[in-house]
């Protein structure tokens, strides 16, 4: 484990971009959460809390980023898209593509929320899953997601 004495530059380089979506107090957890994800080998929120040696905090106050923070995860990913658009190397191009791709998520119980009884085509059965449906842009140069959603069943 590297331990963190600061956020890390390339966070500090980055971190602007997503500054409309949070508090203050929030971006200051955003960003150690981000170093964390990037530096530790633990990515539990309590192992992302120990890297940092000084200005120490509970791991609570990361915990309440992630369950009861009020930011929009819409916002969040429109400002990480507009990021990559910002970025020659990761700019959408004409040659690139889009595509559409869904995953099965099996779950053993029913008490899930947006949970279905779905067709399994790799088991040939029906299963208890999310149906997660992702777009996904790729070009030579890169790939990235660019949105998903839980398919969820009609009434």
């Amino acid at each position: 484990m590297v331990p963190l004495v600061e956020i890390p530059d390339i966070v500090q380089h980055y971190a602007p971009f997503f500054a409309s979506v949070f508090s203050s107090k929030a971006f200051e957890q955003f960003q150690r959460y981000s170093s964390g994800l990037i530096v530790s080998e633990n990515k539990t929120v309590d192992g992302i809390n120990r890297l940092f040696v000084l200005n120490v905090r509970n791991q609570s106050s990361l915990n309440r980023l992630l369950t009861e923070s009020p930011f929009s995860v819409g916002a969040l990913n429109r400002c990480r898209l507009a990021l990559l658009q910002s970025l020659p190397s990761t700019q959408m191009k004409p040659k690139g593509v889009l595509s559409l791709d869904d995953t099965l998520l099996t779950h053993y119980g029913q008490h899930f929320n947006k949970i279905a009884y779905l067709y399994d085509s790799a088991q040939q059965c029906y299963v208890w899953a999310h149906h997660l449906v992702n777009l996904h842009y790729s070009d030579d140069l890169t790939a990235y997601p660019i949105d998903f959603r839980l398919w969820e069943p009609a009434d």
